[in-house]
């Protein structure tokens, strides 16, 4: 009967901890499904650049590979690396472990502008898998335009220099993704973009005619792009 208690007791003990643990690191439910671990920053050089898609921590919308959907979570992505950093309640950074298919960032700045940002992973990939591709939505419909956005780095070492300098290069790439959920390399060229949008070529060429079009910049083909999105 003694043991009997002594275990009750020990299992009450448990729980209580780890719902302490919960509570400590916030109420809001991603704080437990993320089944995130601790950031530990061990770096031995300089940075130059950042690998991040914001420095900053900024409130947005997570949603998981599951369909499930998280509101008001503090997060940034690192975008060389993948991983899908948040703020827990108690200031923790932590590194979330569920596999993530949407980050919706509500109100950001950009250019003197307040704005959204919509990152999303294509397929059934989630965007903080290793090595998967990372799309910003800048146009939305039949056929989407994305913007792929990587990060790489090269370290580098003066002559005689202990110190070493981390070196972050950003690059981003336009691409489409079709209705067929296809993604493909945005071409800028009338004659790719009649192709693309063979289906209603007599409408798209009468619109760039009318709009003195030359599709040679990503500019004019999303402005193509989105009145053929207007015709379905």
């Amino acid at each position: 009967m003694h043991t009997r208690t002594l275990l009750q007791l020990l299992l009450l003990s448990i729980a209580c901890s780890t719902q302490a643990q919960l509570s400590d690191l916030g109420s809001n439910p991603f704080m437990a499904d993320a089944t995130g671990r601790p950031l530990y920053l061990q770096t031995n050089y300089r940075s130059e650049g950042s690998p991040y898609y914001y420095d900053a921590y900024l409130p947005a919308t997570v949603t998981a590979l599951t369909g499930k959907v998280y509101t008001n979570i503090r997060v940034k992505l690192n975008v060389q690396t993948n991983e899908l950093l948040y703020m827990a309640d108690n200031g923790a950074e932590m590194i979330a472990a569920m596999p993530v298919r949407r980050i919706h960032f509500g109100s950001v700045a950009d250019k003197e502008a307040t704005t959204t940002k919509v990152l999303e992973s294509v397929g059934t990939e989630p965007l903080n898998a290793p090595n998967a591709a990372i799309y910003e939505v800048a146009d939305t419909g039949r056929i989407a335009v994305l913007k792929q956005i990587k990060v790489t780095y090269t370290d580098d070492k003066a002559f005689n220099q202990a110190s070493v300098v981390r070196i972050f290069k950003r690059k981003e790439t336009w691409h489409l993704r079709l209705a067929n959920g296809q993604v493909a390399r945005l071409e800028t060229s009338k004659e790719a973009v009649l192709t693309l949008l063979a289906d209603q070529q007599a409408a798209v060429t009468a619109y760039i005619d009318q709009e003195k079009l030359k599709c040679r910049t990503v500019d004019d083909v999303r402005k193509v792009i989105r009145y053929y999105n207007t015709l379905h």
